[in-house]
């Protein structure tokens, strides 16, 4: 077991900036002790990325790619900023989950050092323009492609079978949008949930959230204004109900994770997406089934669904697009401003899913099938229809889930942000695509969402990589 520490130790270290002074020396090691607790209690959260030499801060893609840009003065400070938000974030669920002393602080108190700490560190980092390169460089996140899998599975050979059933899938899925929409089969009853009665939303409120930016162009807006945003283009989840499969849930820590059908929830959170160069906000909204239901494959405890509103400029949906949690069945709705790019080559990689254009109006209802949960058909809201309830909740809740006497703290997900216990049989046919445990659920922020080719549901270049303006 000592030998087993020093070696664990030994992997964990990362090189130290050099003409630190004792303080700085003091931060550092801080860090590298809080980080070696974690991991070796297995409480790691892997949303976000850690940047090697620098453990007081993390990445995502969307900050990396802006890593790329001119990055200097307040621009500079601001995705500095960013990185170091992103860390204390994580860190605060991870030594919530914890719940123990870490080098004799309780973790309220040494959440509040480790932000000296970095606030300590990054001063000094600014003053060393070769840190800012190599953090620049290190802050890129690694996709979630397993390439040696690929290897082993000859994924030259393998890619294009796998192809076929993409493809397959691809025109069930089109024959289910060309049915009539009163003419789609039924196993059991249709439910609609709703997170809110849909508000009017004034245009200057609209426009006051999304002209409120850092020097990033990242929104900063207040929170009351974001959620009014929310609300007006909150979706109706309109499901076939055959048994309690099918209806929403809200995950709880009960003896374990656990959905609870007494009081279904609906998570958000805010996004960004790069288009022609400019920052869009992207809303999300996640539901939770309790299982996928069934003797295939594909079946297996925990399923749900995940919706998102890509915002033009000027607040108008510009594209609608579709996951489960496993960043499976990945489908696009584009609105009348968008349409898929017609100078793109689909040799090894998978066509976009696009199964029907955007409706233009007002509230959207999205038809889900039961036991599989896929969508079936996007259309306009009718007013006679009844809406239960679904309470909103931030989506990084997920992150430090309360025990039922709240005297612990637990995450949804565990390594490589993978959901415990959600592995479908489906892994051990798929693996030759490089995709960890296919069909299992998984945090914001590792979700490829394509067998063929590489593709990532939080890829800042995603809408640019697939789609265009239409032209006036």
């Amino acid at each position: 077991m000592p030998l087993l520490m020093l070696w664990l130790a030994g992997c964990a270290a990362v090189p130290r900036p050099v003409d630190l002074s004792v303080e700085q020396t003091a931060c550092f090691e801080l860090f590298e002790q809080v980080d070696m607790t974690i991991q070796q209690a297995g409480l790691r959260d892997e949303g976000d990325s850690p940047i090697s030499g620098f453990p007081y801060l993390r990445s995502n893609r969307l900050l990396a790619a802006l890593a790329g840009q001119a990055l200097e003065g307040e621009r500079l400070d601001n995705w500095l900023r960013h990185l170091g938000e992103l860390d204390a974030r994580a860190r605060q669920f991870e030594l919530q989950r914890h719940g123990q002393p870490v080098a004799g602080m309780t973790p309220q108190a040494l959440g509040r050092e480790l932000d000296t700490c970095r606030t300590r560190l990054l001063t000094a980092d600014k003053q060393r323009r070769e840190r800012l390169a190599r953090l620049r460089k290190e802050a890129e996140v690694a996709d979630d492609y397993v390439f040696a899998w690929r290897v082993a599975g000859l994924y030259p050979l393998s890619a294009p079978i796998f192809t076929l059933g993409i493809n397959n899938w691809h025109n069930d899925i089109h024959a289910t949008f060309a049915t009539p929409l009163a003419e789609l089969p039924q196993q059991g009853t249709l439910h609609r949930w709703a997170s809110a009665i849909r508000q009017p939303l004034s245009d200057a409120t609209l426009q006051q959230w999304l002209q409120n930016r850092d020097p990033l162009g990242l929104l900063q807006g207040e929170a009351a204004q974001q959620q009014q945003v929310f609300d007006h283009f909150a979706p109706i989840w309109e499901v076939d109900v055959a048994d309690d499969h099918d209806r929403p849930a809200r995950i709880i820590w009960r003896d374990g994770i656990q959905p609870d059908l007494q009081a279904p929830a609906e998570y958000r959170w805010l996004s960004h997406v790069l288009l022609d160069g400019t920052l869009l906000p992207q809303l999300n909204y996640l539901i939770w089934f309790p299982a996928r239901p069934g003797e295939d494959i594909y079946a297996g405890w925990l399923d749900g669904l995940l919706w998102r509103v890509t915002l033009d400029t000027d607040g108008t949906p510009l594209l609608y697009d579709s996951i489960h949690p496993c960043g499976c069945y990945h489908q696009f709705f584009p609105a009348p401003r968008m349409q898929q790019r017609q100078d793109l080559s689909w040799f090894y990689r998978e066509r976009p899913l696009i199964p029907q254009t955007a409706p233009v109006g007002e509230q959207l209802v999205i038809r889900i099938a039961s036991r599989n949960h896929y969508i079936q058909r996007v259309y306009i809201a009718d007013a006679d229809h009844p809406v239960q309830t679904l309470q909103t909740l931030p989506y990084d809740q997920l992150r430090a889930i309360p025990s039922s006497d709240g005297n612990s703290h637990h995450s949804l997900f565990g390594r490589h942000g993978l959901v415990t216990g959600s592995e479908r049989p489906e892994r051990f046919l798929f693996w030759p695509m490089g995709i960890r445990s296919p069909g299992a659920m998984r945090q914001s922020g590792r979700q490829p969402t394509a067998f063929v080719g590489r593709r990532h549901f939080d890829d800042p270049h995603l809408i640019d990589s697939l789609f265009e303006r239409v032209k006036p």
